[in-house]
């Protein structure tokens, strides 16, 4: 460690002290990574003081969407008509109205002139009745003329080239600064500050805005007609903002030059001898999600609606229903004979078509219009998510330091996927200064064995249960966790990691009493309940301990959550979301079922506190470490059910109000109407979709939002979609393949067969929040990921629905149509442990409990007359023993199970008991529901 890294690290730790002297509300309200590593904050931002805004006219207001205020011919004030109170959308000292690009003569020596009217003086200006109108001189008979049009259907923003030399011009980029006020220019602290939602990809490309509390009406942008964008930029240090091209050879040549991944086509413009060539965009309002889509539909652009998601199992295939007052001609595929593509007709006034990839890895569509318009559609092609599941888990316990000498022994070690290189305290590769902490501990050293836990409660593998066991055994107990027989039982070390803690000559909390960090808990608290689940419900896995004594650690992991922090440095435990912290629900149930109901009762208490918290105080949803964030909506939405199916403990309008407010904040930061693999169903942080989507939040938080769909809307096909997508989305980032896909798409190699990104980055190039180079699309490192695909396996299921604009159809399965009444469906959600049946005429769920799980080759036959549903359980051989099964209609009515012999099943209090006879593999049962 440099004296330069010792000397920040002693003072960012010095400002621990700060919590104990500010009432919990300040915490909150500052961010706690302001409070306690304000010198190590990942994504710190300076304290930025803004130009002052200049408007020397004011136009529009009464009859117009927009109030504009304009300086020098540009726009530096919008408001929307009648709600002033909403703040102003121009970034404060923003112009919009800049210009920049790239031209040359054609037929010339090649070069190009570069050219931004930032820096340019007007050849004229002049202020008109519905706007302005500039002209700039580029070269002589060549003008470029901005001008805005303000009128009761938005504001038009068009860019005209005035070609009047003797030959023709062709631009290589031309592109417009979109100096709009987003969030991350205040760091998320401006009431009035706007999240982007952006889609850039051809002639259909659309931007929206929103505030943090959706307040409508949002700020909206659309190409005109003939307009395409075909690229965008955020460049760094330069003061400026997010930057929309409308043509962009140059700047698409120079990225990929400098080592970009970036796909999209880009093109130059030629403007003839004598002609005028106009492109431009259109601002508007708009009154939510549903008035987006209509927007986008009758602009002529392409709103898509896809099922199951654009992250795609190989063993499912991908619809799309397409609207717009356009029709799409047809659909062109990147690989053609590796894409098959079938036109299914119309529905709700909509286009289907059914596409099937058979090339792993990213895969284009575009959409070709019969105007001839042209829109990319980006999707990932994955294995099947039974086949990602069972990788993973593989590779974390194959990359694990197995060395008697070594005090970090049993690690579950990061991995380099483009160098192939494992990481530990010897070696931190390319990590570097205070960010080596991300190899052993926090969340992302503790993710990998929170996942491996959890998928060895789905699928134990005696291999991988040594692993954690051994990682437990060496690496955990009495290291990274402290034993009951020390000061502070089951407390966990932070960063940089439990060595330099444990043996730190400072005896307080910056050094050996080091573990206060609330989230770190609940990472180990899963990987504890996970090995419970596997020693428990699984015959023939052998466990270093016994099922018990994994759920007692389980439990004190959870106890020392809510009580070591508080008391070292006061920091608790309910105030924030933390990830993963869902599985208490679990454990409380599973300690309950074992008879530890003074256990049970204990956890039950720190959880309901926590819940009623939220439910009665909690104002800002998007506080975490930082001052903005969306880490905590699969926690909010697990608060939520838990108040509602309380009604007795939690006042009712409130819990309704809280789990409606905390899932409009769910929405505001995912990509919905985005669709591309990497937006559809990702979280964003405060950059929007400029930076790190994909995050381990996309497939969390995506619990949540399905969660909500299944049972908590009142329109919920949209959610139902978004929600399986959201699922699916960050299995993206899975690094696996077969032979003929050299195994795997981002990095090749069988050594990487299995490997993660930690993020995607959606930018042509640029630095991840790791401080590593990245030239768009996934990391190197995991990072966090697995903290998402745990995620993924909670939020695992398959839906028949009748969906409005698809019909009848299998999320996350396959469904056959026997007869008119009879369905066969085969789960391929990857975990195969939740069924939900949505239709217009029966509605129920199952919920398969640990021990076994739906058959994967039998098809769950639903018989939609007789509101029965015949299922096939697959699970290990053993003893004769007994599962769970949950088994419950929609709203009123009661369920049956039985046996397929006949034999009719016991309902307890938690479900019905399933007999699973010894030395069998398959049980069938007969639902019936009334």
């Amino acid at each position: 460690m440099t004296k330069q890294f010792s000397r920040q690290l002693a003072g960012a730790l010095r400002h621990v002290q700060t919590i104990r002297r500010l009432p919990r509300r300040a915490v909150l309200k500052a961010g706690a990574a302001s409070l306690l590593l304000p010198a190590l904050a990942r994504r710190a931002q300076a304290e930025t003081v803004l130009p002052e805004r200049l408007v020397s006219r004011r136009i529009g207001g009464e009859g117009t969407l927009f109030a504009a205020g304009f300086d020098k011919g540009m726009v530096t004030s919008l408001h929307a008509s009648g709600h002033e109170a909403l703040g102003d959308f121009i970034l404060q000292g923003g112009y919009l109205g800049q210009v920049r690009g790239k031209w040359r003569a054609a037929g010339g020596d090649g070069s190009w002139r570069a050219f931004d009217t930032a820096t340019m003086t007007p050849a004229r200006s002049a202020a008109i009745r519905t706007g302005s109108e500039t002209r700039y001189t580029l070269a002589r008979g060549l003008a470029l003329i901005v001008r805005f049009v303000l009128s009761g259907e938005g504001l038009r923003f068009d860019v005209d080239i005035e070609n009047a030399r003797g030959v023709a011009i062709e631009f290589g980029d031309l592109a417009v600064p979109l100096p709009v006020n987003e969030l991350q220019a205040s760091g998320g602290k401006d009431p009035a500050g706007l999240l982007k939602h952006s889609f850039v990809s051809g002639h259909g490309s659309h931007i929206f805005w929103q505030r943090k509390d959706v307040a409508t009406p949002w700020l909206a942008m659309f190409p005109q007609s003939g307009t395409a964008l075909e690229y965008w930029d955020t460049p760094r240090g330069k003061g400026t903002p997010f930057c929309v091209y409308f043509n962009a050879a140059c700047a698409v040549e120079e990225v990929r030059k400098a080592g970009s991944r970036w796909r999209l086509p880009a093109s130059i413009r030629s403007v003839p001898a004598g002609e005028t060539l106009r492109q431009g965009v259109h601002f508007e309002l708009v009154e939510g999600y549903d008035d987006m889509r209509r927007a986008i539909a009758d602009h002529g652009l392409v709103d898509v609606e896809v099922i199951p998601g654009m992250t795609v199992p190989s063993d499912l295939e991908v619809t799309l229903s397409l609207g717009s007052r356009i029709p799409v001609a047809r659909l062109e595929a990147e690989h053609p004979g590796e894409t098959r593509i079938e036109a299914a007709g119309m529905r709700a006034g909509r286009q289907l078509y059914r596409v099937a990839f058979s090339r792993l890895g990213e895969n284009q569509l575009t959409l070709v219009q019969t105007d001839g318009s042209r829109t990319t559609l980006e999707f990932f092609a994955t294995e099947p998510v039974e086949t990602l599941i069972a990788k993973r888990g593989a590779f974390i316990a194959a990359h694990q330091h197995n060395d008697p000498a070594k005090w970090y022994n049993g690690l579950l070690g990061e991995w380099a996927m483009d160098s192939e290189v494992l990481l530990g305290p010897d070696n931190y590769d390319r990590i570097g200064g205070w960010r080596i902490y991300e190899v052993t501990c926090d969340d992302p050293g503790l993710s990998k064995p929170a996942f491996l836990g959890l998928k060895l409660a789905e699928y134990p593998v005696q291999a991988e249960v040594d692993a954690l066991d051994r990682y437990i055994e060496h690496f955990v107990w009495g290291g990274l966790q402290q034993t009951t027989e020390e000061p502070y039982p089951y407390g966990i070390y932070g960063i940089l990691d439990w060595k330099r803690n444990r043996e730190s000559d400072d005896p307080g909390d910056k050094g050996r009493k080091h573990l206060w960090r609330p989230y770190d808990y609940p990472h180990i608290v899963a990987m504890y309940f996970g090995m419970y689940r596997a020693a428990r419900h699984h015959p023939g896995i052998a466990t270093h301990m016994a099922p018990l004594d994994y759920l007692q650690r389980a439990f004190g992991t959870a106890r020392a959550m809510f009580t070591v922090p508080d008391e070292l440095v006061g920091w608790d435990a309910w105030n924030i979301g933390y990830y993963n912290e869902i599985v208490l629900t679990d454990l409380i149930e599973a300690l309950d079922a074992e008879g530890l109901a003074d256990e049970a009762r204990e956890i039950r208490s720190f959880w309901e506190k926590k819940v009623h918290h939220f439910v009665e105080e909690v104002e800002d949803l998007f506080v975490s470490e930082y001052a903005f964030d969306s880490t905590g909506f699969e926690s909010t939405q697990a608060m939520a059910r838990y108040a509602i199916d309380r009604p007795g403990q939690f006042p009712g309008p409130r819990a309704r109000a809280f789990r409606e407010r905390q899932m409009q904040a769910n929405l505001f930061c995912r990509g919905w109407l985005e669709p591309s693999y990497y937006y559809l169903g990702s979280d964003y942080r405060g950059q929007g979709g400029d930076a790190y989507v994909l995050t381990y939040m996309s497939q969390m938080g995506g619990w949540g939002v399905l969660d909500y769909a299944l049972n908590d809307a009142e329109e919920a096909h949209g959610l139902l979609r978004l929600g399986h997508a959201s699922a699916l989305s960050s299995w993206a980032l899975m690094n696996t393949g077969t032979p003929e896909s050299d195994y795997g798409y981002w990095f090749g190699g069988k050594a990487n067969d299995g490997g993660a990104g930690g993020g995607f980055e959606p930018a042509a190039l640029g630095m991840t929040w790791l401080d590593q180079p990245h030239r768009h699309g996934s990391w190197y490192y995991s990072c966090e990921i697995d903290l998402g695909f745990c995620g993924g396996l909670r939020a695992a299921a398959t839906t028949l629905v009748d969906d409005p604009l698809f019909g009848r159809v299998a999320l996350g399965g396959t469904l056959e149509t026997r007869a008119p009444a009879t369905l066969a469906i085969v789960p391929r959600d990857g975990v195969r442990r939740r069924f939900h049946v949505r239709l217009d005429a029966l509605g129920f769920d199952v919920q398969v409990g640990s021990g076994a799980r739906l058959s994967g080759r039998e098809p769950i036959m639903v018989d939609v007359e007789a509101a029965t549903c015949s299922l096939t359980l697959e699970h290990g051989a053993g003893p004769a023993r007994e599962i769970v099964l949950q088994a419950r209609p929609r709203g009123k009515g009661r369920a049956s199970v039985s046996l397929a012999a006949g034999a009719p099943l016991v309902e307890n209090a938690r479900g019905w008991i399933v007999p699973l006879a010894g030395d069998t593999t398959q049980t069938r049962l007969t639902l019936s529901f009334a």
